[in-house]
């Protein structure tokens, strides 16, 4: 399976996703291929950090990805991409070469408009592909009690994509990286994010 995460737009919560799925799907036994596409590469580090047998490539260049993507995912049950902010020529090679694509999402309603120009570039590579990739749209750093939240919730129902219930906003994810560790590792003080996001990696690895 060839997961990418991707939007348009960055402090979303893309790279904390994509290492804690990536770390998930190892823990079930998985060999996993890790590909850091985002230029920045802030997910490098932090997989480097967590000592896992994960295999890591920094593939920033689109012809490169929609070049070795497929080479890659033949040496492995998964690959994860971490792909970058924004609507590049990179974005379109993950959708190319995807078969799930994440697109994690911010708790506004401007976070949400960012997110609708990465559904509609999606939309696209469904239609090329006659499919594929699956789409689905994970609300982040959600106050569940919040007003907002219920709104961008509500409103991401209406742009016609799976949405998941999302993750909370929760000191244990901000914190992780720093630590270079994934929740579940992080003892105690990190249960309810633990929990929070091992129920989200159910749901992305389902299937």
């Amino acid at each position: 399976m060839i997961y990418g995460l991707t939007n348009s737009k960055g402090g979303v919560g893309k790279t904390t996703i994509s290492v804690h799925l990536a770390a998930w799907l190892v823990k079930k036994k998985r060999t996993v291929i890790f590909i850091d596409a985002d230029p920045q590469s802030s997910a490098s580090q932090w997989i480097r950090e967590l000592g896992l047998p994960i295999k890591l490539e920094q593939i920033s260049e689109p012809e490169e990805l929609i070049l070795r993507v497929a080479k890659l995912a033949a040496d492995a049950n998964d690959v994860v991409i971490d792909g970058p902010a924004g609507l590049s020529a990179t974005t379109r090679a993950i959708m190319l070469r995807a078969d799930r694509v994440f697109l994690p999402c911010g708790p506004s309603i401007l976070d949400l408009r960012a997110a609708s120009k990465a559904v509609q570039l999606l939309r696209e590579a469904q239609k090329a592909r006659k499919g594929k990739p699956t789409g689905v749209l994970i609300p982040n750093k959600l106050q569940k009690r919040g007003r907002l939240s219920r709104e961008m919730m509500g409103a991401a129902k209406q742009l016609g994509i799976n949405v998941k219930a999302g993750l909370s906003q929760r000191q244990a994810f901000a914190d992780a990286a720093g630590q270079a560790k994934v929740v579940w590792q992080m003892g105690a003080g990190a249960l309810l994010a633990s929990h929070e996001m091992q129920q989200l990696m159910k749901e992305m690895t389902r299937g």
